[in-house]
């Protein structure tokens, strides 16, 4: 994809999403028309080696006081509503949610982070760029047509066709032949070694129907294997899947129907919930997370194992930000915990990294912990020649309070050492445009799940990337980003983003200064509900207490 045809997508994606209140959904589509970069999962030390196989375990335990009971119905409100149900054209995270419960992947990724099977009963990797999945042989699409591995071929055949234009095209660049050996045999040939094959597998691997395709367009047309069928889509107002009773995993689903309305107001959603017209709800609003959570009303659900990665991005392509000493004045400054508990009522973590807490990838960095240091900062400050006469510009979104009142404590945290920061509010559509055209000082931004750090090093940081709105370019950090996607080790690869997350903290291009957790509530008796690292809704587990 061309870096023109690229930034022409991402303004129309912008524009499209301009209307949706959550920022899941406008980075997740922003970033996947420049860059491919989708919401992927993440790999424990103990498979992500890469190298050897894997064999089923159960994706969720339940206690004797939690036997699940089939039947009822869930009105989920979530925060947007789908662009599409075509699983290799959409850019929204809403549509995510809703088609990850009408198709199955190859194997998915469960609460602890852990490959589990689905369509895949087991998978082997007989060399770095080799791999041989065995496949369940009693999955059935919804039009009565059998699951077989020619199914995957014409998916992965589908996904890296240009005429389909799929953003997940480049999350699969390194596969040069998917081969169907029998059956319930397939072989993935890969290019080169690309340690996040399992992560993209579980993240973007949704497996359709070549007859299904041929029939009906996918986007208002779903047809997979997963637990639920799609039913109807009545646009901006409510989409409904139900029971397919020929689901592969015996016994599940639970529910007999699922009703997803966009409800995208935060007030509005907290009232339906309050009132019994949803019983399940996505984004609980910061300033009620300390209410949802304390009372006795609801369950509430979040992990330090998913969410958004917030940051203060600065454009190193122009002054004053081409300045390093600049930079890391900048992040010396910043008064993170005052971000968490002010611009995010202590809802979530102080950010090092571009992985939460909970993550595997996660290395403990230390980096700015004693932050604010003004004495460091005014050093620095100093040291970088800038001159304090100089008023820097903050582009703030109004609609995403919690991003302009980090603006906000960050002007108060600069003015400390002696630099002026104004904010210029600016509408979505013409922050995304001037994000991405590198028409900006400074300002900030986040991701969508960054559970494998390739999403975000190789994604945003790489000097060649389409999503690189930073401008940054480094030849040791793209011979890390480069280095990372092609180790198959675990710990190898973890030490590589190690090595980059020192390099990112010393040129600071941009600084981490907060993690969003994925939150849900629900009525008390809808139970089963779990957070998962990839952000998807997995309802399979999901059941209604009589």
């Amino acid at each position: 994809m061309s870096e023109d045809h690229a930034e022409n997508q991402i303004v129309q994606h912008t524009r499209r999403l301009a209307r949706a209140i959550s920022r899941r959904d406008l980075m997740r589509g922003a970033l996947a028309a420049g860059a491919g970069l989708a919401v992927a999962s993440h790999l424990d030390g103990s498979t992500a080696s890469a190298i050897g196989s894997h064999q089923a375990h159960p994706d969720l335990v339940l206690t004797q006081d939690e036997t699940p009971v089939a039947g009822g119905s869930l009105v989920a409100g979530i925060t947007g509503q789908p662009d599409t149900l075509d699983p290799h054209k959409a850019t929204i995270y809403s549509s995510l949610q809703i088609y990850d419960n009408i198709y199955s992947k190859l194997i998915n990724v469960d609460a602890d982070l852990n490959f589990i099977p689905a369509l895949a009963a087991s998978w082997t990797s007989p060399s770095p760029t080799e791999w041989l999945f065995e496949l369940v042989q009693n999955a059935v699409f919804h039009n009565g047509e059998l699951f077989t591995a020619a199914d995957v071929k014409y998916t992965f055949d589908r996904i890296n066709d240009p005429a389909t234009a799929s953003p997940a095209a480049t999350l699969f660049a390194p596969v040069s032949a998917v081969t169907v050996v029998d059956d319930y045999h397939v072989q993935f040939t890969l290019s080169e070694p690309f340690g996040p094959f399992l992560s993209h597998l579980a993240g973007s691997g949704q497996i359709v129907n070549q007859k299904a395709v041929a029939a009906a367009d996918p986007a208002r047309n779903p047809v997979g294997t997963g637990p639920f069928k799609f039913v109807e889509w009545v646009t901006d107002d409510h989409l409904t899947v139900a029971r397919w009773d020929q689901y592969f995993k015996t016994g599940q689903p639970y529910l007999d129907q699922i009703v997803f309305r966009g409800l995208p107001v935060d007030d509005t959603r907290m009232a339906a919930l309050q009132s019994g017209e949803v019983n399940w709800v996505d984004a609980v609003p910061l300033q009620k997370v300390a209410q949802v959570s304390s009372g006795d009303e609801y369950n509430y659900y979040t992990a330090a194992t998913a969410g958004l990665p917030d940051f203060l991005v600065m454009n190193v392509t122009q002054p004053p930000f081409d300045n390093v000493k600049l930079r890391q004045a900048i992040a010396w400054a910043t008064d993170r915990k005052a971000i968490l508990q002010l611009a995010y009522s202590n809802v979530g973590e102080v950010a090092n990294e571009e992985v939460a807490t909970g993550s595997a990838w996660h290395s403990s960095s230390t980096a700015f912990d004693t932050a604010p240091d003004l004495d460091k900062a005014t050093q620095l400050l100093a040291e970088s020649g800038f001159d304090t006469s100089t008023t820097i510009t903050y582009l703030g979104l109004p609609q995403y309070p919690e991003l302009l009142r980090t603006g906000e404590i960050l002007k108060d945290n600069l003015s400390k050492i002696g630099i002026n920061l104004e904010i210029e509010q600016q509408e979505v559509t013409v922050w995304g445009q001037n994000l991405f055209a590198r028409n900006y000082q400074i300002t900030s931004a986040y991701s969508s799940s960054m559970l494998d750090p390739d999403d975000f090093y190789h994604q945003i940081l790489l000097s060649t990337s389409a999503g690189n709105y930073v401008g940054y370019s480094n030849p040791k950090m793209d011979e890390l980003a480069e280095a990372g996607r092609a180790e198959t080790d675990f710990e190898k690869r973890k030490a590589i983003y190690g090595q980059a997350r020192t390099l990112l903290n010393e040129e600071v291009p941009l600084t981490f200064v907060h993690y969003e957790l994925l939150n849900y509530a629900t009525a008390k008796n809808v139970m089963g509900t779990q957070i998962l690292p990839s952000m998807e809704l997995r309802f399979e587990n999901v059941w209604i207490q009589p």
